[in-house]
């Protein structure tokens, strides 16, 4: 099937009104918007190569984890024949405490769980770094949220799917889509300092058309609110559905937070 790449926004458009391209209804690239945030210089491939001897638990070309060090799964991103290590599951807190902090304050702002007790809240912030061939398997993002994905380095192909079809796929339980429009494919290519959007309930595969580095974050606020909401109440899971209730009607008290 051949699927028509969608018009992206220029880093112009992304700077107007960044928070709330991030939040928007549909996929979006933004292109090279994120070339002026903190965290990207930070995740430079020679910043990384400093922390080299780091063990992390990345996946080998079977999708098996494999305990190896950060210079290794670099080494491989660079390697002509690669073994087709993906560190794809590496919290960026529990990398660096620091980065975080190196995204910019409006974008942490985003996510309204993060307004929790630090044992309460969830770690949504993840470090990727893989060789070319390397990819995630079509997949809907954890707990119904949405999410941005900033490349450092290399190049990667996006291809989403609406909420309908990952309904009927079983990404999402029955009736989690019901509102939802039934959009054609979309795809992307993404560069470095593009920032993909993925809303919540979209079906998404990703492939690193050569060696990449990236961060990504996954958020819940007003945009993605009632999705969320129908979504945990459709799976049965009562404590979520009511502590974003609460945390829902604590943000919208005092008008704060992203949104469409």
């Amino acid at each position: 099937m051949s699927i028509p790449s969608t018009p992206d926004a220029s880093a112009d458009a992304a700077d107007a009104d960044l928070p709330a391209l991030l939040c928007g209804a549909e996929p979006a690239l933004l292109r090279g918007a994120g070339r002026h945030w903190p965290i990207f210089a930070a995740l430079s491939e020679e910043n990384l190569r400093a922390r080299a001897d780091r063990l992390v638990e990345a996946e080998d070309r079977d999708r098996r984890p494999v305990t190896v060090s950060l210079t290794e799964v670099l080494d491989d991103m660079r390697a002509t024949r690669p073994r087709g290590l993906y560190l794809r599951h590496q919290s960026v807190s529990r990398f660096d405490p620091a980065l975080p902090t190196l995204v910019p304050k409006e974008v942490r702002r985003l996510n309204w769980l993060l307004a929790l007790e630090p044992d309460a809240r969830p770690d949504w912030s993840w470090l990727m770094i893989g060789a070319a061939g390397t990819s995630s398997p079509v997949h809907v993002d954890v707990m119904a949220s949405a999410a941005w994905n900033l490349l450092c380095a290399g190049t990667k192909r996006w291809t989403f799917h609406p909420p309908k079809r990952a309904e009927e796929w079983r990404l999402l339980p029955p009736e989690c889509a019901r509102g939802t429009h039934d959009s054609p494919p979309r795809e992307f290519i993404q560069e470095p300092g593009d920032i993909v959007v993925t809303p919540s309930g979209w079906a998404h595969e990703v492939h690193n058309l050569t060696g990449s580095i990236a961060v990504t974050s996954n958020f819940i606020n007003r945009s993605n609110l009632d999705f969320a909401l129908r979504y945990f109440s459709l799976i049965g899971d009562t404590d979520a559905h009511d502590v974003l209730v609460a945390v829902g009607a604590a943000f919208t008290q005092h008008g704060e937070g992203g949104g469409r």
